[in-house]
């Protein structure tokens, strides 16, 4: 009983792997890292977020939202009513009144000089815009970055799965190869147990690197944009370039192209328009005012005793044009106040500038350390990983001959599954630092159009 429930049980696990690798291989589509940028610059949906964010202030960016164009109102009013005088001793008329009217106006308010305030508020919506850009352009940077390492990331899965599965057909094979050999008494208890053992062990290991692997095609989907289920085959292997970067080159880049820096250089020049806002207070305010308006009107009296002097009808019409000049003279000391509180948020701002460089800098320095430590320890697995490789193959051909014994090919085996892990985990570790090198210096858009 107990050894036909172990049957079932491994059954059940090779189909299980067998049928998960086949719905791998199924409807998969090519997908180079350059392809997947592409589609994420569609169809992510921060990236069309922050453009229709940029269409706003586009829109906005206009004189006439600066306020440079006067306005002009037309209104029109139409009113009735209706007067019963009939028991009214002290009316000379003691009929029904009735009385229509027409009332037409046009207005035209134009703000000749307000303290150049109308220039300060068009300055002020150039910079608005260009903030907007610059903070596409870091949701740009930042979807880009997360492709890439969302991209590589499921690389690093799948090399994982087939490391592992290169594992699991040697430990199928040699616990079939012992299977038959016990069947024909020729294998020890010892030796079948123990590669079952290997050979279970590695079936669930495959399993879970398999589920580990379709989640993160699912992460790199997220960042594309696209269905969450759809399956890709990768063409852009875990292949480094293990580039040799000059910090002081790197510095200096990042100083003039990150977009952080760029964007607080654009904070800054919205404080100074703001200071110029403010200042305008102090300044008179030229206006001219101009306008017309047309009133008629319908007066009928009721049963007039006079035939024809029942209805009368009047009508005028007035223009006027009118220029104020509005100054003030003393408000408590608001203006003074709303200066002074808008030149500290310009050192606020001049600040914040020098502990963003300042925290940049830490950061650059962070990763070109850590970016030259990781090229030394992939150096180290790649000539750890090439001798256990080499270490694996002769340990099959020497169990084969029956010169090791099934522990000593198990120890082999996890070695060579460690080495590999670690070599494909530290290529991709180089590319996440490239990457955030990358990011840092303001050339992960330019480097990847």
């Amino acid at each position: 009983m107990y050894r036909s429930i172990r049957i079932i049980k491994r059954c059940f696990l090779l189909i299980f792997v067998i049928c998960s690798a086949d719905n791998i291989l199924i409807a998969q589509d090519s997908l180079s890292l350059s392809d997947a940028i592409q589609i994420g610059l569609k169809q992510n949906f921060d990236i069309q977020i922050s453009t229709k964010n940029v269409e706003i202030n586009k829109l906005q960016n206009t004189w006439g939202q600066a306020g440079r164009y006067p306005t002009v109102d037309i209104n029109l009013q139409q009113g009735n009513s209706i007067s019963d005088q009939s028991n009214n001793p002290l009316s000379i008329v003691q009929e029904l009144i009735f009385q229509n009217s027409i009332q037409g106006a046009a207005n035209l308010n134009w703000v000749l000089f307000n303290g150049f305030r109308i220039k300060a508020n068009k300055s002020k919506l150039n910079n608005l815009e260009a903030q907007s850009q610059g903070n596409a352009t870091l949701v740009v940077e930042n979807t880009i970055q997360g492709i890439i390492l969302a991209y590589y990331s499921a690389n690093l899965q799948k090399e994982k799965m087939d490391l592992l599965k290169n594992v699991l057909k040697l430990s199928r094979d040699k616990y079939l190869h012992e299977k038959e050999k016990g069947e024909l008494g020729f294998a020890t208890s010892v030796d079948q147990l123990q590669f079952e053992s290997a050979y279970l062990a590695d079936s669930s290991a495959v399993i879970i690197q398999e589920l580990a692997y379709k989640n993160s095609i699912k992460n790199l989907n997220l960042f594309l944009g696209t269905d969450i289920n759809l399956v890709w085959s990768l063409t852009d292997k875990l292949m480094p370039e293990n580039i040799i970067y000059n910090y002081a080159d790197l510095e200096t880049k990042m100083l003039s192209n990150n977009t952080n820096i760029k964007n607080q250089v654009v904070n800054m020049e919205i404080v100074k328009q703001d200071i110029t806002l403010a200042k305008s207070s102090i300044y008179p305010v030229v206006s001219f005012n101009s306008g017309a308006s047309y009133n008629t009107s319908r007066l009928q009296i009721n049963d007039f005793p006079m035939p024809g002097a029942n209805v009368s009808n009047s009508a005028n019409i007035n223009y006027f044009a009118n220029f104020t000049v509005g100054f003030k003279i003393f408000d408590g000391g608001k203006v003074k106040r709303a200066i002074q509180a808008v030149q500290i948020q310009e050192d606020i701002a001049s600040l914040n500038m020098a502990k963003l460089k300042q925290q940049l800098t830490q950061e650059l320095a962070n990763n070109y350390e850590i970016y030259t430590t990781r090229i030394a320890i992939f150096e180290i697995n790649l000539k750890s990983f090439a001798a256990a490789k080499r270490n694996f193959e002769i340990a099959r051909l020497r169990k084969n001959a029956g010169i090791i014994n099934s522990f000593d090919l198990r120890n082999i085996e996890m070695v060579y599954l460690q080495t590999g892990t670690a070599l494909f985990e530290a290529i991709f570790n180089i590319e996440e630092s490239k990457t955030n090198l990358t990011r840092l210096t303001g050339g992960i858009i330019e480097n990847k159009e």
